[in-house]
């Protein structure tokens, strides 16, 4: 009896298992039409059009980088965008140059400004790499090229659980890049819970996760206020946004790299 027992538990929680991570057939037609239904669920808790046509993105905030998993002290940032691919963010609370770190990038090419050592250089390979990486997971931009690209494959993934008795659905997403991307959404809202991904460290095979919470609108699209970074489920960093503000006019001049650190503005 007792054996008919432990095998009857082992049973139940095999079958527990399987529910909690089940993956869908990927090569199931059904799964690429169910993954673009969820998608198109995702832009619409965004807000649609709104989400999907703005042009520019003001932001500011608070920028936390964590070591070993414990948080150090917030960085003030100021960030603009013009989409496709112009971006200048800024560190630093004070207008004093001499207080403030600006990193600009327009296309594969950018500059990087330290006012505390007095410094005007181009980016070198590892920034502009970095700094590609975190074009090809940001959450808007993929989101806005796996709907607008028609090259872009999206799959339903399966489903993960987020809590004991509750599942979200997993949708997969590849674009131009080789990378593959996994979105987790909300059941109750659609909104994205994470992002997640996987590439080769200097140790091997890393997972990288985005998670995202505390939605809130701006200009009639919803934006997570709270964005964090794990590597390998050890956090890395967080992002707290306070303002967000779309298609507000950006000067070019802002992308544009000063003849010398003297003339930084």
């Amino acid at each position: 009896m007792q054996k008919q027992i432990l095998s009857l538990l082992i049973a139940i929680l095999v079958g527990m298992t399987s529910a909690f991570a089940q993956k869908a057939d990927p090569d199931d037609p059904a799964n690429a039409e169910k993954g673009k239904k969820l998608l198109q669920k995702v832009i619409a808790a965004r807000g649609g059009d709104a989400f999907l046509n703005y042009k520019t993105i003001q932001s500011s905030g608070q920028w936390t980088p964590f070591e070993q998993g414990m948080s150090t002290v917030p960085i003030p940032f100021a960030d603009w965008v013009i989409f496709p691919d112009k971006e200048r963010t800024e560190f630093g609370k004070s207008r004093k140059k001499k207080d403030r770190k600006i990193q600009v990038n327009t296309g594969k090419t950018g500059w990087f400004y330290d006012g505390e050592a007095e410094t005007l250089k181009e980016q070198d390979e590892k920034k502009l790499q970095s700094y590609q990486e975190a074009v090809e997971t940001d959450i808007d931009r993929v989101l806005r090229s796996a709907v607008q690209q028609k090259e872009a494959e999206v799959k339903f993934f399966g489903r993960e659980e987020t809590r004991p008795g509750e599942r979200a659905d997993v949708v997969s997403i590849k674009l131009q890049s080789s990378l593959t991307l996994f979105l987790m959404i909300d059941p109750y809202t659609s909104l994205p819970m994470s992002l997640s991904y996987e590439k080769t460290g200097e140790k091997g095979p890393e997972k990288y996760e985005f998670r995202y919470n505390q939605y809130v609108a701006y200009d009639g699209v919803k934006f997570p206020n709270i964005v964090d970074l794990f590597r390998d489920r050890i956090q890395l960093s967080r992002v707290n946004y306070e303002s967000i503000k779309l298609n507000v006019a950006i000067a070019d001049s802002l992308f544009v790299k000063p003849a010398s650190a003297k003339d930084v503005k």
